[in-house]
């Protein structure tokens, strides 16, 4: 992709008439090859991408990547993310901390416990 900006670029600079490229001709055995290299250059970059198997590595990883971060995000909606992990952390920690005063509705439930089932 770089490649091709560069080509775009000097492409502009001739058409705008600016810096070195303003000079340059389109004639076949003149200045042509510098308009063209960055082409070039790109189309063997994303040739050699593709025989090599980079071009499907690199779509691989950005799959496995989405599979995670959705996993991540559907574990964090559930309640079991890292976040959700620290908020219980921090909950069991205040209840433990004000242990011994039990409100009204946790004092029934522990009396309906206690009691004997018929």
């Amino acid at each position: 992709m770089l490649f091709v900006v560069i080509g775009v670029i000097l492409l502009v600079m001739n058409w705008a008439g600016i810096g070195p490229p303003a000079h340059w001709n389109f004639n076949l055995f003149g200045d042509l090859w510098k308009f063209l290299w960055p082409f070039g250059a790109a189309l063997a970059w994303w040739a050699w991408s593709d025989s090599t198997g980079r071009t499907q590595r690199k779509a691989i990883e950005r799959m496995e990547q989405r599979k995670l971060d959705r996993r991540d995000k559907a574990m964090e909606a559930l309640g079991f993310g890292p976040r959700a992990r620290k908020a219980r952390r921090e909950g069991h920690a205040a209840a433990r901390t004000g242990a011994g005063h039990l409100d009204e509705s946790q004092d029934r439930d522990l009396n309906r416990r206690d009691e004997p089932r018929l």
